[in-house]
């Protein structure tokens, strides 16, 4: 392992590889990452790997749209190859005249930005998604520039990238601890040794507040364990996701496999503890909310059942830049977003690192957000 460097990376996941790669990409010269299992190990290895551009605010917009746009890119770019993105788009009901409202208001906003999504009927809603149950739809959004992509291949796209560009990777390292002078990042105490650096990035998704507890930092973002099932392999049909925003907090969609990949946001999941242990009482909750919406899975065989973490904030917002307590201490969380936000984190990040102007407004990202009570809800989110 280096014993310097001019920016040590914590975090080995989708935001993590991506602030690598895009420091890489700047022109910084010694980039380390250390992750204290492999890559991707974390919410980034467990995740639906969805990512979309219907959300309800100026600045999840922007992070979408930018990151997008990388997705459509970085395989080639790389040279790591295809990653695996299928495009089927999301399609959000509403059941009630005022969510018609609201999705009719995110559209025009979206739309304004550059985003093609569209108010459909109920009708349209059922020939979009064959499966769904639309009996008490009133309407719904879709947009076509959403869908899935493969995050495994994602965060070794970004390593093989930053790798080529002389980056190092060191797994199975853990962080101890910093050594802080003068209120300055000086140095990353490892399990393996020290590294000296000025610049240090917290992109540890779930285990970010606790990495900045070790620099005396308070981040405000709380583990939070979320459940993904799948089932078995059944004839593929290209259709969207259904994003149940309004009513019943779930999400479904089909694979390329033929399997359904399905969640379920439960509001009274206990935050702070990270915990991989999927629960009995998740999938029989779930399967009562997915057969109201799609009956015809009533019989299907779940194949899998897996839990993964978010490292939530409280306005479920990206956390991205400088932190006021200790210089040179540079968040990347992307808290429920680490994977659909990573382009998007990584490119803000390495140029705060870096100290350049920034892509897009770090305003609503910055930490001292939470101090000041500016946070801003996405009314789109689950």
């Amino acid at each position: 392992m280096r014993k310097t460097a001019d920016v040590v990376v914590i975090g080995g996941g989708n935001a993590g590889t991506s602030v690598a790669y895009h420091l890489a990409k700047l022109g910084v010269k010694n980039v380390v990452v250390v992750e204290q299992q492999y890559t991707p190990f974390g919410g980034s290895g467990r995740c639906a790997a969805q990512f979309r551009q219907q959300f309800a605010t100026e600045s999840n917009l922007r992070l979408a749209l930018l990151s997008t746009a990388e997705f459509d890119v970085l395989g080639e770019e790389t040279g790591f190859g295809d990653l695996e993105i299928d495009k089927h788009g999301y399609l959000l009901p509403a059941y009630t005249p005022e969510q018609v409202e609201s999705l009719k208001y995110n559209v025009a906003m979206q739309r304004a930005m550059g985003i093609d999504s569209y108010v459909l009927d109920q009708k349209q809603c059922k020939e979009t998604a064959p499966y769904l149950e639309v009996g008490e739809v009133l309407a719904g959004s879709y947009c076509t520039g959403e869908g899935v992509i493969n995050p495994m291949k994602l965060a070794l796209a970004y390593k093989k990238g930053a790798e080529d560009r002389g980056v190092e990777f060191n797994n199975y390292t853990s962080v101890t601890g910093f050594r802080i002078e003068n209120g300055k990042i000086k140095g990353v105490v490892t399990d393996k040794g020290e590294i000296a650096t000025d610049c240090v990035v917290n992109a540890a998704g779930e285990w970010g507040k606790f990495i900045g507890r070790m620099a005396g930092v308070s981040i405000p973002v709380e583990p939070e364990k979320h459940q993904i099932v799948v089932t078995e392999p059944l004839e593929y049909i290209r259709a969207p996701m259904i994003y149940s925003l309004y009513k019943y907090g779930t999400y479904i969609t089909q694979v390329k496999h033929g399997g359904f990949l399905m969640g379920w946001s439960d509001p009274d999941v206990e935050a702070g503890i990270i915990d991989f242990q999927p629960e009995w009482k998740f999938l029989e909750e779930l399967s009562k909310r997915i057969i109201a919406q799609v009956p015809a899975l009533a019989n299907v065989r779940i194949v899998r059942h897996w839990a993964g973490q978010y490292g939530n904030c409280p306005d479920h917002g990206v956390v991205v830049g400088a932190v006021p307590e200790v210089e040179g201490f540079i968040c990347a969380l992307g808290c429920t977003k680490g994977t659909m936000f990573a382009p998007a984190i990584g490119i803000l990040a390495a140029e705060c690192a870096v100290g350049i102007e920034t892509t897009l407004p770090m305003e609503t990202h910055s930490i001292d957000r939470f101090a000041k009570g500016n946070l801003i809800i996405d009314p789109a989110l689950l």
